[in-house]
C-alpha cells in the first residue's frame, strides 16, 4: 500500500480571498464616489435653481431678444416642468419654507412632495384666507351683476349687517319667512 501525499496549493485560496478584498475595496470606492458624485449634481442643480430664478425674476432673458421665459429655458433644451420644478424650489428656499440642507439631504423628488403635503400646505396658510367663499344664486340678473363686479364691497355690507345692523338683519330674515310661507 503505497500512501500519496497531495501537495497543497494554497496560493489559490490566498489569492480568491485576497480577491474578495479587492472586490469589497472597489466595491466601497466606487460606493463612495457615487456619494460624492451625488452630493456634486445636486449642489449643481442647487446652484441651476438660483441661476434660473434669478434669470426669471430679472428678467434677464430679454436681453437676449427672448419674449419669454419658456423661450430661454428651451434654448437650453430644459424641460418646461423641470425649470418651473426648480424655480419652485427656489422660490422655497428664498422664502424660507426649506433649506438648502433639507433639499440635499432629502433630494429633489422629496422635496417636491414635501412643498404639496400638509405640512407645506400649513406653512403657506398664513397668506390664505381661512374662512371659505360663500356662494348663493341671485335671481336678478342686474343685482347679479353688481355684486359680481363688487365683491369686496359686498362682503363688507354683508359683514357689517351681520356685525351692526342685526335688526336689519331680523326684519328681512322675518319678510324672507313670510315669503316663503306664502
Amino acid at each position: 500500500m503505497r500512501i500519496e501525499i497531495n501537495k497543497r496549493d494554497l496560493s489559490n485560496l490566498v489569492a480568491k480571498e485576497s480577491s474578495i478584498e479587492q472586490k469589497i475595496s472597489r466595491y466601497n470606492s466606487l460606493k463612495e464616489k457615487l456619494k460624492v458624485n451625488f452630493k456634486k449634481e445636486i449642489h449643481n442643480k442647487i446652484e441651476t435653481m438660483k441661476v434660473l430664478k434669478e434669470i426669471k425674476d430679472n428678467e434677464y432673458y430679454k436681453l437676449d431678444n427672448y419674449r419669454t421665459f419658456e423661450d430661454f429655458s428651451k434654448e437650453y433644451r430644459l424641460a418646461r416642468t423641470q425649470v418651473y420644478q426648480y424655480l419652485r424650489l427656489a422660490n422655497a428656499i428664498e422664502e424660507g419654507i426649506i433649506e438648502e440642507n433639507f433639499l440635499i439631504k432629502n433630494g429633489i423628488n422629496d422635496s417636491l412632495i414635501f412643498l404639496k403635503d400638509k405640512q407645506g400646505k400649513r406653512i403657506k396658510k398664513s397668506k390664505i384666507n381661512p374662512i371659505k367663499p360663500l356662494r348663493f344664486q341671485l335671481k336678478n340678473q342686474d343685482s347679479y351683476d353688481y355684486y359680481k363686479k363688487n365683491a369686496k364691497l359686498t362682503s363688507f355690507i354683508l359683514d357689517e349687517l351681520f356685525r351692526d345692523k342685526k335688526d336689519w338683519l331680523e326684519e328681512f330674515v322675518k319678510r324672507f319667512q313670510n315669503l316663503k310661507n306664502t
